[in-house]
This record gives structure tokens, sequence and C-alpha cells, in this order.
């Protein structure tokens, strides 16, 4: 009897060890909760399909708001190693045949942020960021001088100053109309001009078109990502157009000769800008949502729009922008270049970089600005961002993989550009 109770015992013993294991197990291997809609307590939470971390600065995307500056730091820093894993420069080896075949071609970056001034650039970077357009073979290069308010390190002034010595100091043309491009050119020499990525300066007076114009700017967009008195913003989910006052600023850009464009704004902005405008305009960098629906990408009406007035839509090599998986290879961008291509001609589509040449730095001073660049929009993930030189491997992959001819591709790498400005530069 003694020896019976003893056994059964030892059973419920073994039984009970088991069952803690196992439960033990399953509590080391449960994937911990997310929490459904934001949260600044949950360790993650999701918005619109996006896991968003508070805890893991090594998480695809990570929420900023309330932390230190030391963490913003360290993030930045991580993600800024994933930047040029695009392309080694070997990779970039393969693209000199392609170069030696269009040797008096214009080929334009038609934006780099690179102004000095803005987001802390710095003499030495505005030079490596001159001097790997032009090596690459880049006839114009179109510079960012302001994006919106506090994006300048002093002022708007100083930015357009510092930019023009530097221009001279390091022998660029500073133009004002297609001639002095295709000028420049045949003098070996690589032509600059600039570009605001918002308008949100003229909204209290329109006499700063003017300026602008005087001041060398020759592209401008309306509104940097957000709503604003002009027209509807790419990150806002109103999809608002361009206000009465926005009409305003068209028909004083047109008869400015600037440019009008659409990147940074909505869809409708796209669409309206389109039939207000009498000369044709463009989107300077952005992406297919086609391909991939960003909020920085254009719906087909908007591409469609775009292209009605023989306009440009400039694809971009921001790999968030270009994928879920942040890359920016070639065969990436040649994707966008080529659906815009297929939906509403060859003849409308041309290149940007967009590259930051110093995106640490630029990483740790807007991560935070979390109204500009939301974490549950998917910015601030680990991407990667193809440079200004890299037009020719996306001209290489239109050529090989989706048949283009050299008329195409003398369009892709700026002739429809020129066109563009030409028309607008009268």
């Amino acid at each position: 009897m003694k020896n019976t109770i003893l056994i059964l015992l030892i059973m419920v013993v073994a039984f009970s060890c088991k069952t803690n294991t196992k439960n033990k197990t399953t509590e080391d291997t449960t994937t911990p909760e997310i929490h459904q809609g934001y949260s600044e307590t949950a360790d993650q939470y999701e918005v619109d399909g996006k896991i968003i971390s508070n805890v893991d600065i090594t998480a695809k995307l990570w929420n900023p708001r309330g932390k230190s500056k030391e963490e913003v730091d360290k993030r930045a820093e991580y993600v800024a190693q994933f930047f040029d894993k695009g392309r080694t420069d070997q990779d970039r080896e393969t693209d000199k045949e392609i170069r030696t075949r269009y040797p008096s071609a214009i080929v334009i970056n038609s934006l780099m942020p690179s102004g000095i001034g803005i987001q802390g650039v710095k003499e030495d970077k505005f030079a490596e960021a001159v001097n790997k357009n032009r090596d690459a073979g880049i006839s114009l290069m179109s510079t960012s001088v302001w994006a919106f308010e506090g994006v300048n390190d002093e002022s708007f002034q100083i930015t357009i100053d510092k930019t023009d010595a530097a221009s001279k100091t390091l022998d660029l043309v500073k133009i004002s109309s297609t001639n002095e491009i295709r000028q420049a050119k045949k003098n070996g020499k690589m032509a600059i001009m600039y570009n605001s990525q918002g308008a949100d300066y003229v909204i209290e007076d329109l006499d700063k078109v003017d300026w602008s114009k005087d001041n060398g700017i020759m592209v401008m967009n309306f509104t940097y990502n957000n709503d604003n008195a002009l027209a509807g913003g790419g990150q806002s989910e109103k999809n608002l157009g361009v206000s009465d006052l926005g009409a305003d600023f068209i028909k004083r850009a047109n008869a400015q000769g600037i440019v009008i464009d659409c990147s940074h704004s909505s869809d409708q902005t796209a669409i309206d800008m389109s039939k207000l405008s009498t000369k044709p305009v463009i989107a300077s960098h952005s992406n297919a949502k086609g391909l991939y629906g960003h909020g920085r990408n254009l719906s087909d009406e908007a591409i469609k729009a775009i292209a009605s007035t023989d306009g440009v839509i400039c694809s971009v090599g921001v790999g968030l922008f270009l994928n879920s998986d942040g890359t920016a290879t070639m065969e990436d961008i040649a994707e966008h270049v080529q659906y815009v291509g297929e939906l509403v001609g060859r003849r409308h589509t041309g290149f940007a970089s967009d590259y930051s040449h110093m995106y640490a730095d630029f990483l740790k001073a807007f991560i935070p600005v979390v109204d500009k660049y939301p974490p549950e929009k998917g910015f601030g993930a680990p991407t990667q961002n193809a440079g200004g030189g890299d037009i020719w491997g996306v001209a290489r992959v239109l050529e090989e993989k989706y048949k283009w001819n050299e008329e195409d591709i003398k369009g892709f790498l700026g002739e429809n550009l020129m066109r563009v400005y030409k028309a607008n530069w009268k």
C-alpha cells in the first residue's frame, strides 16, 4: 500500500514538472503583444498595417516621440548604415559602357537636397555632392535651397548666398535658360539651378515668387508633405487640392517662368495644378503609387494629369518610395520608370536621386520631426538610396530589360526635362 501511494506521488510530481516546463516554453516563444492603434506605452503598436516599436531602435519602424537625443542619435546611426548598400563601386563599373555611347547627352539630376545650410550641409559636403555628380557625367544638378520653415540653418537668403559663392568656387554655371545648360555642357562644365521643395514662404506675400526667380529658383513646389494654404500635402489623409491662393501662386509662377512641381504634394494637387497651369509641370522626385502605395508616390490619375501638360514625372532613387523592402537597385528604379513610360509615354520620364550626402546627420535632426516624417507613414526606416550617377545604371536596365531605344534613353537622361524647362523659361 505504501509503495502504491509513493508511486502515485512520484507520477503527480513528474506530470506537474512536465506541465510547468511546457508552459514556460510557451511563454518564452510567445510573440509580444501588438497594440492596435497608436500607443506611447506599449512596446509596439500597429497603424495601417505598419508595426512601430517604442523600445527597439533596430526595429524596421521606431517611434521617436518622447525619446532622448541619445536614443535618436543611436537610431540614426543604425539606419544610416543601410543607405549606400544598394550598389558598390564595382557595380558602377558596369555603367561605363553606356556612358561612352551617350557622350553628348544632357543628363539631369532633377533633385539633389544639398544647398549649403539645408539640413546642416556645409561647404565640404556640398563640394562632395557636386564632385560626385560631376564625375558621374551629370550636366545639370537641381539643388534644394528651401523645403519648410526651420530647415535652413541660418536664413533662406544666407543659404542662397553661400551656395552661390561655393558654386563659383567649384566652377559651376548657375543657369536660367536651356541654352545656358547646353553651352555649359559644350564647355565641359556642370550647370546648377535651385529649387524649393515647398512654398510656405510665399503665402503671406506672392511677390516672393518674383524674388525666388531673381535668386535663381527655377522650380517650386507647393508644400512639403503637409497641407498648407496653397495646396494639399502628400502625407495628409484629406487629399486636398489647390486652393484659390494656390491658383494665384500658379499664375504668378507661370508668369515668372518658374516650373511648377508637385512632389510632396497630394494627388489632387497634381491633378489641379495640371489643369490650372498654362505651362508643362513636373513631379521632380516621385514614384508610381500603382507599383507601391506610399503617400509620397503618385496615383495613375495624377501621373496622367502631369503628362497631359507635356510634363515629366521623375522617378526617384529613394528606397522608402520604391518598395516595401526599402531597396534601391537599378532594377527597382527602372521598374517605376517603365511603369510611367507604359502608362503615359516614355517622353514623360526622368530621374532624381534625392540623395543626402550627410544622411546620418540628416536623420539625427529630422527623425524627431514627426509632422513631416511620421514613422506611421514608413519614415525613418532602414532604406537604401541611389546616387545621381546611378541614372546610368537605370538607363542600362531600361535598354537591356525593357528595350528602350536611343531616343527614349536621351529623353529619360535629360531631354524630356529640357523640353519642359524650355516651355517654362521662354
